[in-house]
């Protein structure tokens, strides 16, 4: 077998590079927020022939292009390195958005959809293996903490420019606003490096090929997908019904309840910043399984309430466990991978997750239009349920190999 020389980009950065990998994710999903939902939902439905199922239907090609091209994008960061990858991933969403303005076409834009998609699987795996190779596992934890933050912070945001762009400017200043954000990330992303140091790994044509992954895929790779399959698939079966369920469960309407959220929201905030080092400190598995235990006890519990005041402290603490868990399932990923093959099994893990979304959104909207706005919930937290037999699995297997949870994983 002839081998290749492969550039990880694998740096040995200081610890101030995590506030630019933070930058980087944070201004791309600012401008998926934006997309997400000022474009998806009230543009092309308001302004472009479509119907009213055409968000639905952009929404499915941007996410089938994600599931698809997220392990070819991975390979590619394994076999090109991160930083390329990562930079290209942000580069096609500018184009595919300028195409979206300039072409306003209903139909155009469910292509234009599936196009971003692409650009956002291209970013993803390449991101978080360069995260992987760039920080000890003793400090994956804590790092992933923030930038999981930094995520939910920018699309938070983009929702909210989106929405006031659009409401009280233009649809062309939305536009330009999400092109603004994707070059600052896109100049973030390629910021020269702090150290020039680049580790280099030997790549057989062995591993480039489809038996060899499934050689990749061993246990602990594999329950760690079932882990993110469940979880994914418990958080999005809710979603489609929380609207149905504050007006017709809760008797209010959303804007009340968001002003019911502001100081509970805050006081998580400050919370927050007490649990970025969990999993660094205590293992992946212990803040995965609290997390994971307290998600699925505050989401059943929400179907025994009519009080909106209870609900919003359930939501937020249901929020703040998700917060500890999917940082310490992605810290266990990272643990889990070795660096000539991260990239492509951060792919199939991301596709994985990807895949519980889209099939939790679409269970979880029959599921509320067949039983009501309350199943959907008891639903999820039976979802959570398995996560966490699965979680224990897992813990059951590091024990039989002996591994120690601040160190990576042999398997």
């Amino acid at each position: 077998m002839t081998s290749i020389d492969i550039p990880s980009f694998a740096l040995r950065i200081p610890r101030g590079r995590v506030l630019e990998l933070a930058a980087t994710v944070f201004l791309w999903q600012a401008s998926l927020g934006i997309f997400m939902l000022t474009l998806v939902q009230n543009y092309l439905p308001q302004r472009l022939d479509a119907s009213t199922a055409f968000p639905g239907y952009a929404l499915a090609s941007y996410s089938l292009a994600r599931f698809l091209w997220q392990m070819p994008a991975g390979w590619l960061a394994d076999r090109f390195g991160r930083r390329l990858v990562l930079a290209i991933g942000i580069a096609v969403g500018m184009p595919v958005l300028g195409a979206m303005m300039l072409f306003p076409s209903g139909h155009l834009f469910l292509v234009f959809s599936g196009l971003y998609g692409l650009a956002a699987a291209t970013m993803w795996p390449a991101f978080l293996a360069h995260v992987g190779d760039t920080n000890e596992p003793a400090q994956r934890g804590r790092v992933m903490y923030w930038l999981n933050m930094a995520q939910m912070l920018g699309l938070g945001a983009g929702v909210m420019v989106g929405m006031l762009l659009g409401d009280f400017v233009s649809y062309t200043a939305v536009f330009l606003a999400c092109l603004a954000l994707h070059g600052l990330a896109l100049a973030v992303a390629l910021r020269p490096a702090d150290t020039p140091t680049i580790i280099r790994t030997r790549m057989t044509g062995e591993r480039l090929q489809v038996a060899s992954f499934a050689k990749m895929l061993k246990p602990g790779i594999l329950i760690l997908g079932g882990i993110i399959l469940f979880l994914s698939l418990g958080i999005a079966v809710f979603t489609p019904a929380v609207g149905t369920y504050v007006k017709e469960v809760l008797h209010v309407q959303m804007s009340e309840m968001a002003l019911l959220l502001i100081l509970p929201a805050a006081v998580a905030a400050v919370i927050a910043f007490r649990f970025s080092r969990l999993s660094d400190r205590f293992g992946r598995q212990l803040p995965l399984l609290v997390g994971l235990a307290v998600t699925a006890l505050s989401l059943f519990a929400l179907t025994l309430t009519h009080s909106p005041f209870i609900a919003v402290n359930l939501a937020v603490l249901a929020g703040l466990a998700y917060a500890v868990s999917v940082p310490a399932w992605c810290a266990a990923a990272l643990d889990a991978t070795q660096v000539h093959s991260r990239g492509v099994l951060l792919g199939a893990l991301a596709a994985v997750q990807g895949l519980g979304g889209v099939v939790g959104q679409a269970a979880g909207g029959r599921v509320s239009e067949m039983y009501g706005p309350v199943a959907p919930f008891k639903f999820a937290a039976v979802l959570l349920g398995v996560a966490i037999l699965l979680t224990l699995v897992y813990v059951q297997h590091q024990r039989v190999k002996g591994n120690i949870l601040l160190l990576p994983p042999d398997d």
